[in-house]
Parts: structure tokens; C-alpha cells; sequence
């Protein structure tokens, strides 16, 4: 084996260690890196609360489900948990916000009123409709938009005292219960048009039903056939455009509307009385 001299002995060396330096100048960077780098944060708090009243709001960010607490305690009105939709209606009851609510599709409830008295929220069911594509937030009456019809549940509110309104459909001394769906309130909020399917019944709130206006099948049949069609295309069109609603309370809330629009409530000596159509009200007198 052939000798190196010195002086390719001292090339050789140099050469050695330039190549070391490259090598620890390109780990250098990676063994910074490896060190100077922090570990993963932990995901921060998605949570999310919203305050009224003594009622606290809870959920989670992106999401549309939300708790109640009232006091800082859980809050479950009817067994119900979680709702796509709270919020404060406007009037106070008991020194605190009235809440309008919508629980979640799990939840088996609907709309609800939520009011406190005495300290103890509580609830009432203004629609039984559980939707949360298309929630049931009530229907503004024509000419009133104080007042909402939840026609599904055969309620109203006023928005402007949280009362709850409801009407006797039912005739004393006649059985069975008729279909009847709340479609009109009169000014005073003490009478109230109930549409069955062969006629309108005119109900007073201290009273019951107290007159008839003979609306018939062959009547609405004309006149609704329209709309009916119409809520259709609607449908089609929403359901083309990925949301889906519930035809059927939508064909109610216009088949109200047309009511209020063709209908007028007018005083009279013996209450309220809805005119129109040409339609003229027969009087009930109770059973004896």
C-alpha cells in the first residue's frame, strides 16, 4: 500500500473535515427546529353562552343546539334538553325575559313558552311540530303583527304580553271532537275563527262557539285548490334547492291567510262577528 506523504495526508484531513462541518451545518437547523418547536396546543374552548335574564344559554360553536340554565341550574321544560332555537320574545313575566323555544327533533315537543312565575320557569306547548329543517315560529295574522298563529297546535300569542290564546271548537251538546284549525283572532283577543272542513266557527273565549258561518267543502275546495297547488311548486322548488318544508303547515298557514284576507271581523251587540264571502252567521244556542 502506497504511502501518503504529508502533504496529502494534510489535503485528506481538510477535506474530512469540511465534509463533517457540511454535515453538521445541515443537522444543525434540524435539530433547532426539532427543539425550538412547541408542543401541540390543546384545542381551545368551543363553548359558547349567552346571557337573559336569569336564564343562561349553552352550546358549542357551529352548532345550533343549545341548553338552558335558569339560576344556574339545568332547565329541562317537558323533558326536553336541548332546542334549535331560543330566544327573548319581548315581554317580562316575573321580572324575567319570556322565551320562545324549539327543541331539537330528539326532544319530541315543538314550540314552547317558556315564562317564570314565582321564581319556576314555565312552559306551554304552542305548536307539537318537531322540525328542526323547518321549525314551527308561528304565523303573523294578516293586519296583526302583534299576534301569532300556531295553527298546528290551535294556539295564539301576543307577542306584546306573551298571552296565550285558545277557543273552544266544539258546539255544547254535540259529540265527537271536530278537526279545527285556529285561523283568525279578533281585535280584542276574546273571539276567534276556527276553520273546520264544512264550515267557520265563531268561538268567544269566556263563551265557546257562538255562531256559524256555513263555509262548505265544495267552497274551500274552490277556493283552496289554488293555493294548494301553489305550496306544491313551492315545495318543489325548495326541495330542488336542498331544504325541505313541511308543505302541509305551509298550505295551512296560506289557507289563513286567504281567510283573514277575504274575511273581516266587524263589532256587533252580541260580540264579534266575521263577515265575508257573503256568507251570513247563523247564531248556536246551547243544548238544553
Amino acid at each position: 500500500m502506497a504511502q501518503l506523504s504529508r502533504t496529502d495526508f494534510l489535503s485528506l484531513r481538510a477535506i474530512l473535515a469540511g465534509l463533517g462541518l457540511a454535515w453538521a451545518a445541515a443537522l444543525t437547523p434540524m435539530a433547532a427546529g426539532a427543539q425550538a418547536a412547541p408542543s401541540a396546543a390543546p384545542p381551545a374552548d368551543s363553548r359558547v353562552s349567552e346571557q337573559i335574564g336569569a336564564f343562561r344559554l349553552d352550546g358549542r360553536e357551529g352548532s345550533r343546539l343549545r341548553t338552558i340554565n335558569y339560576r344556574g341550574q339545568p332547565y329541562r321544560p317537558l323533558n326536553a334538553f336541548e332546542f334549535i332555537h331560543v330566544r327573548a320574545l319581548g315581554p317580562m313575566a316575573g321580572g324575567q325575559p319570556v322565551l320562545l323555544a324549539v327543541s331539537n327533533d330528539f326532544m319530541g315537543v315543538g314550540t314552547i313558552l317558556i315564562a317564570v312565575q314565582n321564581d319556576t320557569p314555565l312552559a306551554r306547548v304552542l305548536s307539537p311540530v318537531v322540525d328542526v329543517r323547518d321549525p314551527d315560529l308561528g304565523l303573523a295574522q294578516p293586519g296583526r303583527q302583534d299576534l301569532l298563529l300556531f295553527i298546528a297546535g290551535a294556539r295564539a300569542l301576543v307577542t306584546s304580553t306573551a298571552q296565550v290564546l285558545w277557543f273552544e271548537d266544539r258546539i255544547p251538546g254535540q259529540g265527537g271532537t271536530p278537526v279545527s284549525r285556529l285561523v283568525s283572532v279578533a281585535p280584542d283577543n276574546r273571539s276567534a275563527a276556527l276553520l273546520l272542513d264544512d264550515e267557520i266557527r265563531l268561538s268567544a273565549a269566556d263563551d265557546g262557539v257562538y255562531a256559524r258561518l256555513p263555509f262548505t267543502s265544495a267552497m274551500q275546495s274552490k277556493a283552496f285548490r289554488p293555493i294548494w297547488d301553489e305550496t306544491y311548486a313551492i315545495a318543489r322548488r325548495q326541495r330542488d334547492a336542498g331544504k325541505l318544508i313541511d308543505q302541509r303547515r305551509l298550505y295551512d298557514n296560506m289557507r289563513a291567510e286567504w281567510i283573514n284576507r277575504n274575511f273581516r271581523w266587524q263589532p256587533s251587540k252580541d260580540g264579534w262577528q266575521f263577515r265575508g264571502q257573503g256568507l251570513t252567521a247563523i247564531p248556536v244556542r246551547p243544548a238544553r
